[in-house]
């Protein structure tokens, strides 16, 4: 796994983000936030760490408070934790 498959799996997350329907206000808000730090961090052509480091601090708060509501997306969360692990971010 690289940094590149990993843009490919942010990338994905991205969209299925803008696809979500059923949420309240308040996950919406979550969700486009943290929709915006996936673009800002797609963007982002430095090595620096930290920045990856902020968005599974979020993505992990995300997914707990949406994974009995949106387990598809939530499943795909998960998979980017793994990749950003796997990468030793």
């Amino acid at each position: 796994m690289n940094k590149e498959n990993l843009h490919q799996e942010l990338e994905r997350l991205h969209a299925e983000l803008g696809q979500l329907d059923s949420l309240d206000d308040s996950d919406r808000e979550k969700l486009s936030v943290l929709s915006q730090d996936i673009r800002r961090i797609l963007e982002y052509s430095g090595t620096d760490e930290r920045h990856y480091q902020s968005l599974i601090e979020r993505v992990r708060n995300v997914v707990t408070e949406l994974e009995a509501t949106h387990p598809k997306t939530t499943l795909l969360m998960r998979q980017v934790l793994d990749q950003i692990a796997y990468l030793g971010i």
